[in-house]
C-alpha cells in the first residue's frame, strides 16, 4: 500500500512526490560508496521509471524531472561534476526505481551497483564522493547479500539480518561528522547496493520477517561479530583483539566442517618467515622451528609462546595473509608449509556453519544462541 501511495504521488505531483521520498523511502543510513578507494570518474544511470535530478552550487540549483517514457541518459562525471557546462558542488538523483553507479578504478570500470532512493555525488578536490540513502529494509537486505553471499537461505539470512541491524544500532553515528553515517566496505558492513542477486527476494523476506529485532545482552545491543568459517572451533574476542565480551563464547563447531572454505594451504620461504619473526626478536634455526611445530597442539591456538613472550596469531595472520589462525606448520628445506582450517578471525557466528544449521532446521535464534550466549532479542524502532 505504501508503494502504491508513493507511485500515485509521484505521478501526480512530480518534484513534490520525489522529495516525498525523504519520508517514505529513505529511513536507512547514509552510506559512503566505493569506500575502499579514491576515484575521479563515475557513471550514473536510472534504469527505468521516473526520477528527479538536482545540482547544487553556491549560485544556483539545477532541477530536472524525467518521466517513465523519457530517454534516460547515461551520465559520466569527472570530479568537476558538470551538467550542461555548469559545474556543481553536488548532484543528487532521486528515484523509486533502480539507480546504478559504477566508478573508474585502475583504468577499468567497476561493476554496476544498484540503489533505490537517493544517490548524491559530491566534489572532493580531485575526487568524487558518492553517498546513497535508501529504505532501512533495502539497506539491510543489501548487507545480508554482501556479507552472507548470494547462496544463503532461510534462518541463516534471518540471523545475518539481526546481526546487521544490531551492528547498525551501535554504529550509525560512526562517520556522522563526515556527512554520512557508515561506509560500504568491511570497515563498516559490506553493502554492494540493494539486494540484486538470484536470491534477492529471499534476502528481503528474511529482513522483513525479523522486523526491527536486535540482539541484546543486559539490555544493550551486542557487537555481533561474524566470520566465514570457524574451521571447527571458534575463538574468544580477547584472543584476537584485546577486549573480552561476556556474550561471546568459544565453541566446537561441527557445522563449519561442511563448509567450502574449510581447508587451505600456504607456503612461505624462509626469508619471508624469518623476516617477520626476527622483527619480533624470535630467532630460530630451521631445525628449531621444526621442533617447535612438532610440539604444537592440534586444536586451535590463539597465540604462540616463545620463552616468556606470547605472540597473537591474529597478528601473524594479517602479516602472512593467512585465511585463519587455525594452523599447523611444517618446516621444509625450502620454507614453511602452513596448513589451515577456516576463514576469518573466528569470533562469533561462522556464516558457513550457520548456513548448515539453517539447512538442518535450526531457527535463527538457535543459530545465534549456539555461537553467542545469554542473549535476548527485542524489537526496537529503526535506528
Amino acid at each position: 500500500m505504501r508503494n502504491l501511495l508513493v507511485l500515485f504521488l509521484f505521478a501526480q505531483l512530480g518534484v513534490q512526490a520525489q522529495e516525498f521520498l525523504e519520508e517514505t523511502r529513505m529511513s536507512g543510513p547514509r552510506v559512503f560508496l566505493f569506500a575502499e578507494d579514491f576515484y575521479s570518474r563515475a557513471q550514473v544511470k536510472v534504469k527505468q521509471g521516473a526520477y528527479l535530478l538536482k545540482g547544487y552550487n553556491k549560485d544556483s540549483t539545477y532541477v530536472r524531472e524525467y518521466g517513465p517514457d523519457d530517454v534516460h541518459p547515461l551520465y559520466t562525471f569527472r570530479a568537476e561534476l558538470m551538467i550542461n557546462r555548469t559545474e556543481f558542488d553536488s548532484i543528487t538523483f532521486y528515484s523509486t526505481d533502480t539507480i546504478v553507479l559504477r566508478v573508474l578504478r585502475g583504468g577499468k570500470w567497476t561493476e554496476e551497483r544498484p540503489y533505490i532512493g537517493k544517490l548524491t555525488l559530491r566534489n572532493n578536490l580531485i575526487y568524487i564522493d558518492a553517498i546513497a540513502r535508501c529504505s532501512m529494509e533495502d539497506y539491510l537486505a543489501g548487507v545480508v547479500e554482501a556479507e552472507g553471499g548470494f547462496n544463503g537461505k532461510g534462518s541463516f539470512l534471518q540471523a545475518q539480518a539481526v546481526l546487521a541491524r544490531t551492528w547498525l544500532v551501535n554504529n550509525r553515528a560512526k562517520h556522522i561528522t563526515d556527512g554520512y553515517h557508515i561506509k560500504d566496505d568491511q570497515s563498516s558492513q559490506a553493502f554492494k547496493g540493494v539486494a540484486h542477486g538470484r536470491n534477492a527476494e529471499a534476502m528481503m523476506k528474511a529482513v522483513l520477517s525479523v522486523q526491527d529485532t536486535v540482539a541484546l545482552y543486559n539490555g544493550k545491543p551486542i557487537i555481533g561479530f561474524y566470520h566465514s568459517n570457524s574451521g571447527g572451533q571458534t575463538v574468544l574476542p580477547q584472543d584476537v583483539w584485546s577486549q573480552a565480551l561476556p556474550y561471546c563464547r568459544k565453541v566446537v563447531d561441527p557445522f563449519s566442517l561442511k563448509g567450502s572454505k574449510l581447508n587451505w594451504t600456504q607456503t612461505h620461504t624462509w626469508e619471508e618467515w624469518n623476516g617477520y619473526w626476527t622483527r619480533l626478536y624470535v630467532e630460530l634455526s630451521k631445525e628449531e622451528w621444526g621442533q617447535f611445530f612438532q610440539k604444537l597442539p592440534t586444536d586451535r591456538q590463539p597465540h604462540w609462546t616463545f620463552g616468556e613472550e606470547k605472540h597473537k596469531l591474529e597478528t601473524a595472520r594479517r602479516a602472512f595473509k593467512w585465511r585463519s589462525t587455525f594452523v599447523q606448520c611444517e618446516a621444509t628445506e625450502a620454507g614453511v608449509v602452513v596448513t589451515g582450517k577456516g576463514f576469518g578471525h573466528g569470533v562469533g557466528m561462522a556464516q558457513q556453519g550457520a548456513m548448515h544449521m539453517a539447512a538442518s532446521g535450526f531457527t535463527w535464534q538457535e543459530i545465534l544462541d549456539f555461537y553467542f550466549k545469554d542473549l535476548k532479542y527485542d524489537l526496537v524502532n529503526s535506528p
